[in-house]
């Protein structure tokens, strides 16, 4: 077993945002997990071709590298709550495998196998999420612990609301043999695996190992690893943007440049030129 590291939330902003009638912000994406809460009027995404519609009250998380736009489509001013954030050392929260069927926001992060999910705000998680923006706006006396404290007090919110969302497939998050294999091909993705090698580390059969992938994730274990694999390039690009394409795809594992580029695309939708080229007008933008 690992022995994990303590955990490390960091804040980018907490905003109290309004949006105009009829705003528009195009196509773009984040590296940090996004949470926007609505508190008045109507805020619109498009997330990989499906409109989510927030109404006051309700809140939705878009996760890293996802491209999505926002929109507050009437003629009414809409008003949020808005705040980016990172979590590094997912796992680590409580420093113990035997979380991981508490603790679905985090599994989330690590298994990137969802875009966004949205839930109704409870009272708890706005008291939490106006706490931060307090604490992030006027800091005062031993601001950066309590602000870990709040953020910690979040991803334990947001996990209870998406648990209580996933009811259904909740065993993903219990299931050790799955929760090893996906960490041991986070950590490993730059090299080459082999499911036998994979499931040696996890303590089962190949053939069992690609069953729980099929049965919990609808996925190849192959598959799962492009998809990682894509996610861990978008942030190494995005950290090392004089870095060609060619070099981020041999850094992660693949044959060539043009393996890579398919694999983006048949991943994200688009080239990864084009990807990476809207990253960099988001950025001359702001």
């Amino acid at each position: 077993m690992y022995t994990y590291p303590a955990p490390a939330i960091v804040l980018n902003n907490a905003i109290a945002q309004q949006f105009p009638p009829h705003y528009r912000f195009d196509t773009h994406f984040h590296r940090s997990v996004e949470l926007l809460l609505c508190t008045s009027g109507t805020i619109s995404f498009a997330i990989q071709g499906s409109e989510q519609i927030l109404k006051p009250g309700q809140y939705i998380i878009i996760f890293p590298n996802i491209p999505h736009d926002t929109v507050a489509p009437d003629d009414a001013t809409a008003q949020a709550l808005h705040i980016h954030f990172y979590v590094k050392s997912a796992y680590s929260l409580y420093g113990s495998q035997d979380s991981h069927g508490e603790m679905p926001f985090l599994m989330e992060l690590m298994l990137n196998r969802r875009p966004f999910f949205r839930e109704i705000c409870s009272a708890q998680l706005r008291a939490c999420l106006e706490c931060i923006f307090d604490e992030f706006c006027i800091p005062g006396q031993n601001s950066d612990r309590l602000m870990q404290l709040y953020c910690e007090q979040l991803i334990l919110l947001l996990s209870r609301d998406l648990l209580a969302q996933c009811e259904s497939s909740s065993d993903v998050y219990k299931n050790n043999y799955l929760m090893d294999a996906i960490l041991y091909i986070n950590q490993h993705c730059s090299e080459k695996l082999v499911v036998e090698q994979i499931a040696k580390y996890a303590g089962v059969s190949q053939r069992y190992l690609t069953k729980l992938f099929q049965k919990y994730l609808d996925l190849s274990i192959s598959s799962y690893i492009t998809f990682i694999r894509i996610s861990k390039s978008i942030d190494y690009k995005c950290s090392n943007p004089s870095a060609t394409l060619a070099e981020v795809a041999t850094e992660f594992g693949f044959s060539s440049q043009q393996h890579f580029s398919k694999a983006f695309k048949d991943t994200m939708g688009v080239t990864p030129r084009n990807y990476f080229m809207e990253r960099v007008n988001i950025d001359r933008a702001r």
